[in-house]
């Protein structure tokens, strides 16, 4: 039998009839030929039989072999369909069920891992509900049984275990351990209590050996310090010597800690004495040589550059050289027998606590970065910055600190500085995103398990150029840095959560969560709570011009592994373009706009990103076509659109990987192939002699490469396609907000002879100047506005302004997102000159468009 099916056996031994009693039962009430449960383990699918029902007692400790394909389904679900037995490897003697099925149900521990299942043999491969419910409940009180015995006598197994590995520690530690009753005189002590009285020998102790080696002066006095220590904190040290059974003289430390009732009638009454003696001996024999020793250790560490402390473990100041009154002002003998607290104030550039208030972690510091810039505290009071190294030490078996001070040079200053501008938003003092990348790359090699989810929260001030234009410069920057005040207050000072907050770009403010969760719904779970402080205690209106000012955000959120920990990952996740489908708002004014990023959206689109590559050369991309038709019904030209058809995923929206690929910047290739389908399909109906026309997307993205033009002017020469018959259709924002360069080379392809137009016109921004400085040819209206034509007279008043003034600059009006017979109706008496949409035609592909070009051509 394995491991981890003992373990299971040990924990339900004391249940064990019971257990086959409920599978016995549970046989009847399925009419189960046979039931066992089974300890499986999850790699090698080998199931171990713990119990079985009456009837099949000769299974127990025998193997059923799990195949592969059913062992994965396990963690996946609590109950299995009827499976057939032939899958599985049965022993000697249930073979005669290999031609019945059988249904598996998980027995899970506390930690939702699978521990066992429960093989119910059934005749037939479909189960009535009966039998369903029957083998449901069967598997909810074996899991139940198993938990509660777990619960009950998790460590039974290791108390003789504990018991003895503390005599080990008491010998090692050379402390013996001991107590007194008070009612029954019992006196009971570890082994180490016989080596420190020279009793070597003897089987037992007793309280009159112990008094034998004490002197009748120090009894007195112990019997006075009980009686006061009644009274006190009933606790006391004493420090004697003693002659042992072998004669030998000793330092003893005996530490004495006392139980005390209050009775009515007596007052207080001692119940029990117990406490360690230490053997001091050897601490007490310091040679002449060992005095010289000393000395000369003392004068050459006088001698030294820097300030020398050394520390016991409680943080006591146990040696300080004579430089610690150049650099500190105290006196040598002022700061011996002193708290090293004493000095500590804070961290150099941080609020963070000083290290000398838990030595240990500074010593771990010391070790993984060098010296640390302290704020020493001077004796006048002020502080003074200095470097300090701690470094462990063990001297005469005393766990030492020794500390080295130097005080911090001019360029040092500077380098701090210098390292201050570089890693912290002058502003809001906040860690940059600077700091944020060496930040990342820090827990990502401390990170010992990849398989942990980390939580990494973006909080935006929506349009906070926006907010700049109303309100100026400075308000805004008045309103920066009352959010970093805010953020510091919520998790640096009150610690209400652990989170680490980083100054991100202008309005952007990126948070860490430190807690490491296990799965996706924790990682979800901690965003949402986060967000919940976030709104109650950060993102609460501000206070401006006498007036409260609620400032509008938008958080993202997002659960990372840690092998995703990077500057450019982090920019990935959290600053894409929202998805307001799976958007929520945190209150019902509509201000704060909130979106999760789940673990498998992270996954499914870094394997977007993969494949993205392999796309094109693949021949997964394809394209569809929408026509475009007149007022007349006649069709004058087509969009084309982008499709791509994943081995895998199956059809992928342009809205999902389009935005991927203009990340990782291979959207260039994929519109440059776009355009040779494009070409190629005029091509073919050029030489049929078919006049049509088509449009193809193009963004900044592309203008912005210095060879998109070129490349895309030769694809069109090589198909020798007419130039007129391209429409190339850009977005509003691309020319507006883009750099001259850009719309330098949108003029340079209006001059050879392609017609540009403006897709979603009257989403973008309101600058109505480019209609007049570019060579635009159309206006595609966009599809919110001709959605709500039909009920809004606003909307139909707007649709026939932008009409009216297209016709005034001489141009083609395009109606897209035509899907009623009312919108089409209104659009034409708004003025639009074509139309597109679902109503008229839906995206087809290039076969079906061709043969429909192709008859509306011969007709």
């Amino acid at each position: 039998m394995d491991l981890r099916s003992e373990r299971m056996l040990s924990t339900m031994r004391t249940t064990q009839h019971s257990i086959s009693a409920l599978l016995t039962e549970s046989k009847n009430n399925t009419e189960s030929p046979c039931i066992l449960l089974a300890s499986v383990n999850p790699n090698s699918g080998r199931a171990t039989v713990v119990v079985s029902d009456n009837d099949h007692s000769a299974v127990e400790s025998l193997n059923i072999v799990v195949p592969s394909h059913t062992l994965l389904m396990l963690p996946l679900t609590p109950l299995s369909a009827p499976l057939p037995v032939r899958d599985f490897t049965l022993p000697e003697p249930i073979e005669h069920f290999r031609e019945h099925y059988v249904v598996l149900a998980t027995v899970k521990d506390m930690q939702n891992e699978v521990m066992g299942v429960v093989f119910t043999f059934v005749r037939h491969s479909n189960l009535t509900a009966q039998q369903h419910a029957y083998i449901d409940i069967l598997r909810q009180k074996v899991e139940l049984n198993y938990l509660y015995e777990l619960a009950r006598h998790p460590y039974s197994d290791k108390l003789s275990e504990q018991l003895s590995l503390l005599e080990e520690v008491s010998a090692i530690s050379k402390v013996g351990a001991w107590q007194i009753d008070r009612f029954s005189g019992a006196f009971s002590s570890t082994q180490i209590m016989k080596s420190v009285l020279g009793l070597l020998h003897s089987k037992s102790i007793n309280l009159q050996d112990v008094l034998e080696v004490v002197s009748n002066h120090d009894i007195d006095d112990l019997k006075l310090r009980v009686l006061k220590a009644i009274r006190a904190n009933r606790q006391f040290e004493k420090h004697f010597n003693i002659s042992d059974k072998q004669g030998r003289k000793k330092s003893i430390k005996l530490t004495v800690f006392l139980q005390v009732e209050r009775q009515e009638s007596f007052g207080l009454k001692l119940t029990r004495l117990y406490g360690v003696v230490q053997d001091e001996t050897e601490v007490q024999r310091l040679s002449d040589s060992q005095h010289n020793y000393t000395d000369y250790l003392t004068n050459l560490l006088n001698s030294t550059d820097s300030v020398v402390l050394s520390v016991d473990k409680n943080g006591t100041i146990l040696f300080a050289n004579e430089n610690v009154t150049s650099v500190l002002g105290f006196e040598p003998e002022e700061l011996i027998g002193q708290d090293i607290k004493l000095l500590a104030t804070k961290i150099q550039n941080s609020d963070e606590p000083s290290y000398l208030l838990d030595l240990d972690l500074g010593v771990k510091r010391c070790s993984d970065v060098g010296m640390i810039s302290e704020c020493l505290r001077h004796k006048n009071g002020k502080r003074i910055v200095c470097d300090v190294n701690l470094k462990s030490c063990f001297v005469d078996t005393q766990n030492l600190v020794v500390a080295t001070i130097r005080k911090v040079s001019h360029l040092h200053f500077e380098v701090d500085r210098f390292k201050q501008l570089a890693l912290f938003d002058p502003l809001t003092g906040l860690p940059n995103f600077n700091y944020l990348e060496q930040y990342l790359i820090e827990n990502k090699s401390d990170n010992s398990s990849e398989k942990a989810l980390s939580v990494f929260i973006r909080v935006s001030i929506v349009n906070i150029r926006e907010y700049e234009d109303a309100f100026g410069e400075p308000t805004v920057d008045y309103i920066l840095r009352i959010l970093a005040s805010r953020f510091v207050r919520a998790f640096n000072v009150t610690k209400h959560i652990d989170v680490s907050v980083f100054k991100y770009h202008r309005g952007d403010f990126v948070l860490h969560l430190h807690t490491r969760l296990t799965n996706d719904n924790e990682a979800k779970s901690a965003a949402e709570k986060c967000i919940r402080f976030l709104r109650e205690n950060v993102l609460v209106p501000i206070t401006l011009h006498n007036s409260a000012l609620a400032i509008e955000t938008q958080t993202v959120s997002c659960a990372i592994p840690a092998k995703y920990f990077s500057l450019k990952k982090i920019k990935e996740f959290l600053f894409r373009k929202l998805d307001k489908e799976h958007s929520v708002y945190l209150d019902e004014e509509k201000e704060h706009l909130y979106w999760h990023i789940s673990e498998s959206d992270i996954d499914r689109y870094n394997y977007i990103q993969r494949s993205l590559s392999r796309a094109v050369t693949g021949n997964e991309l394809f394209i569809a076509l929408q026509p475009q038709y007149n007022s007349a019904g006649g069709l004058v030209s087509s969009e084309v659109l982008l499709r791509w058809k994943h081995p895998n995923l199956g059809v992928i929206s342009p809205s999902e990987f389009i935005p991927i690929a203009e990340q990782n910047d291979s959207i260039a290739d994929i519109g440059l192939w776009v355009c040779n389908e494009a070409c190629k399909l005029l091509s073919e109906c050029q030489s049929k002699n078919i006049n049509t026309k088509l449009s193809i997307n193009v963004s900044a993205k592309h203008l912005a490469r210095a060879d998109f033009v070129s490349k895309f002017v030769a694809i069109v020469n090589r198909w020798r396609v007419e130039h007129k018959c391209l429409t190339l259709e850009l977005t509003e924002g691309a020319l507006i907000k883009g750099i001259s360069i850009i719309q330098r080379r949108v003029r340079d392809l209006a001059q050879q002879g392609f017609s540009l137009s403006i897709d979603d016109f009257g989403i973008g921004d309101s600058n109505l100047n480019y209609l007049q400085d570019l060579p635009i040819k159309e206006l595609k209206v966009d599809r919110v506005f001709i959605e709500a034509i039909e009920g809004s007279e606003e909307k139909n008043i707007l649709v026939t302004n932008i009409c009216n003034m297209a016709k005034a600059l001489a141009l083609n009006t395009v109606a897209e997102g035509i899907e009623t017979t009312g919108q089409l109706s209104e659009a034409k008496a708004c003025g639009c000159s074509t139309f597109q949409g679902f109503y008229l035609d839906k995206p087809m592909s290039v076969d079906e468009w061709r043969s429909k070009v192709s008859d509306l051509q011969t007709k």
